[in-house]
């Protein structure tokens, strides 16, 4: 048989496109024919301009946009505006930052009638709960057509997020309501944010940097969470599910999970005064893996880990009042840059080594790294999840090789 199916013309068996330097094969329809791609590694299950990784360039883009420009030059409230309509407008954003304000509000005080079973989960199980306890109370139907609806989707969405993760922090910590606490700074939406967190205003330095981190990490391509949220999106079902499907996903320790593994992985260095070179080598001894380090995409040095390490020398004086944790994120980068064993096999600093530190300046601990990474990945999960709608692809419905 496979001697017959190479004696036959690869047109017989795809539409052969050249588009840039990669090969596209479209398979034909009407031959009887099963493609094994593990991991779909090699497989393109939609068309989509919401974010493109530049693994050559090593950028990585929002709609067009560097996502560097956009961390330098906007606020997380832009980005969503701009992931979720194309647009970057500053009139737009001012509109949604508003929407985002009033259903956080709202959001606070119905998500705080969950706050006894804080105890019984983890900070992303506690976002899934959520997200689907606000599902009946926003939407009225299942048709989600125009920009400005999906923005109070969006907003609503994300304002709910923002709450349980409040309320996650404030309870985990004083078991006390926690919207009592809150400082109306209307205009300075994670200002209000913050407060709400920790029970007293933030400094600026505070803001700056959970709005950069937030930044970084609102959209990534077609990972494991936002392929999730696309095959659900395919089903028909409400943006509430495909999020909290996308929570799921991204919870796993082999996706967003890791940060918070990273956290505490610098947490013990931190706390137990640890030796960084012989913990390195114990780790290789153990052939045990360093997190931080490595990613399935990039071989080379990751745009937003080169990002924020940029940030943490150049801007080392805001880091003062943490600077034992951003000492040892770097003089891990700094023993692995060193050692052969990890160049050649293309391990280089991931945003996991850095998004501690940034979310630790912000004021948060390492438990709630994953929570608010989700919070991030909420604006492209909804991205796709209206790109899936507008395409009106047909369910997905991968196979299976039966052995």
């Amino acid at each position: 048989m496979t001697s017959k199916i190479l004696q036959k013309s690869i047109n017989e068996f795809f539409e052969v496109k050249q588009l840039s330097d990669q090969t596209i094969l479209k398979p034909n329809r009407k031959v009887k024919m099963k493609i094994l791609d593990e991991g779909l590694m090699q497989t393109a299950i939609c068309r989509s301009n919401v974010g493109r990784i530049d693994e050559k360039e090593l950028k990585l883009e929002y709609r067009g946009h560097n996502v560097r420009e956009l961390a330098n030059n906007y606020s997380f409230s832009d980005v969503v505006y701009l992931l979720i309509t194309g647009k970057l407008n500053s009139e737009g954003s001012e509109e949604f930052l508003d929407m985002l304000h009033n259903n956080y509000l709202s959001a606070l005080k119905h998500i705080e009638k969950l706050s006894p079973v804080i105890f019984d989960t983890t900070p992303t199980d506690f976002l899934a709960i959520a997200v689907l306890s606000s599902q009946n109370k926003w939407l009225s139907d299942h048709s989600i057509k125009t920009k400005d609806e999906r923005l109070i989707i969006t907003a609503s969405i994300l304002a709910t997020i923002a709450a349980a993760i409040a309320i996650y922090v404030q309870k985990y910590a004083t078991s006390e309501p926690v919207f009592r606490t809150f400082f109306d700074t209307k205009h300075r939406f994670f200002a209000s944010f913050l407060a709400t967190c920790f029970g007293q205003q933030c400094d600026d330095v505070a803001e700056e940097m959970l709005n950069k981190f937030l930044i970084l990490h609102a959209e990534h391509g077609l990972n494991c969470s936002t392929a999730t949220v696309r095959a659900v999106a395919s089903s028909g079902a409400d943006p509430f599910n495909a999020v909290t499907a996308g929570i799921c996903a991204f919870s796993g320790p082999l996706h967003g999970g890791a940060s918070e593994e990273v956290g505490l992985m610098i947490d013990d260095i931190h706390d137990n005064s640890k030796n960084i070179s012989t913990f390195i080598d114990e780790l290789i001894e153990r052939k045990q893996r360093l997190m931080g380090f490595g990613h399935r995409i990039y071989k080379q040095p990751d745009p937003r880990a080169s990002y924020m390490s940029d940030i943490l020398v150049k801007q080392k004086a805001k880091f003062d009042v943490i600077s034992s944790y951003v000492n040892i994120s770097q003089e891990l980068a700094s023993e692995v840059s060193k050692r052969p064993y990890f160049s050649q096999r293309g391990l280089y600093p991931n945003p996991d080594l850095f998004n501690g530190v940034l979310l630790r300046r912000a004021g948060f601990k390492s438990h709630m790294n994953t929570a608010l990474l989700c919070f991030s990945r909420t604006a492209g999960w909804l991205a796709h999840y209206y790109d899936s709608i507008d395409s009106k692809a047909p369910i997905l419905r991968p196979q299976e090789l039966y052995l």
